[in-house]
């Protein structure tokens, strides 16, 4: 099975760090038009100085700017197509995810922050691409969530929430637009060593040595006793942003190392 994105263009939101970083790596190197967005400038500068690596700049778009933003993104994807003289093929929707809090503790502007960074900014952006994704008859979406959108965890209801929304739109958006040859797939995250994870851990533990036996403790959880490393993530998703898998769609992968209860 041969690998190439040459003639592609792709959008990973979210890309510059963790999982996204490591998606739009592997894109890059696989011969792919790239755009990354964050907004952090900072993040966004040192993931440019590193991808920069393993492609050259022609191949490279670097754009601050926060998803969150739903009503300004026609000008993120007007970069793209200034930059590459191409729309998006393959988008990325990827996203930090809201802090933990207890419902009773959470306000109407926390929910809707991550509402619109979780949810409503892949929706909107996904109707942005549609339109030339129909025109060409091939697309990818795909859309990062997390293993709580199957399995609600406790402390953790603007993620619950906002995850399992994003998931019932793939499965929506997919059986809409499948006659197009475009396919919608989730990708359902399980604990990962990306900076998010590791700060949730942080968050809470003590100290420094309570924060390894809580990381050992959640390595042990797992079947294969280990947490993952993005690089074990991107593999499933590259496939399904390529044209070999042109007939899945309307799936929800868990990539979780078998921690998921749930046999489906």
């Amino acid at each position: 099975m041969h690998l190439n994105f040459k003639e592609k263009t792709i959008l990973v939101t979210a890309g510059s760090k963790g999982i996204g970083y490591e998606l739009a790596k592997q894109f890059l190197i696989l011969n792919a038009n790239v755009c990354i967005c964050s907004r952090n400038i900072k993040n966004l500068n040192k993931a440019k100085n590193s991808l920069l690596k393993f492609s050259n700049s022609n191949k490279l778009l670097v754009v601050k700017y926060d998803i969150s933003k739903i009503k300004s993104q026609s000008s993120l994807i007007k970069k793209i197509r200034k930059k590459f003289s191409s729309n998006v093929d393959i988008l990325i929707n990827n996203s930090g995810g809201p802090p933990p809090k207890k419902i009773e503790d959470l306000n109407l502007n926390d929910w809707q922050k991550s509402i619109n960074s979780n949810l409503l900014s892949a929706i909107t952006l996904s109707k942005e691409v549609l339109k030339s994704m129909k025109k060409k008859r091939w697309g990818r979406i795909i859309n990062l969530t997390s293993t709580v959108a199957r399995e609600p965890a406790k402390n953790m209801v603007l993620s619950n929430v906002t995850r399992s929304g994003l998931s019932s739109f793939s499965k929506t958006l997919s059986i809409e637009i499948a006659k197009y040859g475009i396919t919608v797939n989730t990708i359902l995250t399980g604990g990962c060593e990306t900076d998010r994870f590791l700060d949730l851990v942080k968050k809470s533990s003590k100290n420094k040595k309570d924060y390894f036996k809580n990381l050992k403790i959640l390595a042990d959880q797992s079947p294969m006793k280990k947490i993952a490393k993005p690089d074990e993530f991107v593999r499933l998703i590259i496939f399904l942003a390529s044209s070999y898998s042109s007939y899945i769609t309307g799936t929800a992968i868990a990539i979780d190392g078998g921690s998921s209860k749930s046999i489906f």
